[in-house]
C-alpha cells in the first residue's frame, strides 16, 4: 500500500515533465513555443536548484540518480534517499524552485479557453489525501533521465491498468 501511494504520487509528479520531455509536439501536443518555454523552465529549474546544493550533496544525489537511470534503485527509494540527504535550507530552494517552475509554465499555458484559474485543475490532477511536495522527487524529476521517467511512467501505467 505504502508503494502503491509513493508510485501514485511519483506518477502524477511525473506527468507534465514526461509529457514536456517527449520529442515533437505530436497531435494535441503543445505549440512549439510553449514547449520551449516549459523546457526552459525546467532547465532554469535545474540549475538553480543545483546551485542551491553543497558540493557533496551534489555528488551524493548524481549517485542515486544514476542509480535510478541505471533501474537499481526504484523511484520511491530514490525519492527517500534524496530528501534524506537535504538540509533544511536546501529543501526550501528546491520547493522554491519547483513553485515558480510551475508559475512559469502556468503563465505560459495563459488562458487558453480553460477553466477559470482557481479551477484550472480541478479534477484534473487532484492529489492524493497525504500528499505532501518533496524536494526529493522534484530532484528526481529535473535531473533524471527523461527516457528512464518514460519508462517508469509506462510501467506504472501498465501495473495500474484494470485486469
Amino acid at each position: 500500500m505504502k508503494y502503491t501511494l509513493l508510485a501514485l504520487a511519483l506518477g502524477l509528479a511525473l506527468a507534465p515533465v514526461v509529457a514536456s520531455a517527449q520529442p515533437g509536439p505530436g497531435p494535441g501536443g503543445p505549440p512549439p513555443e510553449l514547449r520551449a518555454k516549459i523546457e526552459q523552465a525546467r532547465a532554469d529549474a535545474k540549475t538553480n536548484c543545483l546551485k542551491a546544493l553543497s558540493a557533496d550533496h551534489q555528488t551524493k544525489i548524481q549517485a542515486i540518480v544514476d542509480g535510478f537511470n541505471a533501474g537499481t534503485i526504484a523511484p520511491p527509494d530514490a525519492i527517500a534517499q534524496i530528501d534524506g540527504v537535504l538540509t533544511p535550507d536546501e529543501i526550501k530552494a528546491i520547493l522554491d524552485q519547483q513553485q515558480k517552475m510551475r508559475d512559469v509554465i502556468i503563465a505560459a499555458r495563459g488562458d487558453n479557453g480553460g477553466p477559470p484559474p482557481g479551477e484550472r485543475n480541478a479534477g484534473a490532477r487532484e492529489k492524493p489525501a497525504g500528499f505532501k511536495p518533496s524536494a526529493g522527487r522534484f530532484l528526481l524529476e529535473i535531473t533524471a533521465s527523461p527516457d528512464k521517467l518514460r519508462e517508469v511512467m509506462k510501467a506504472m501505467r501498465e501495473h495500474n491498468k484494470p485486469q
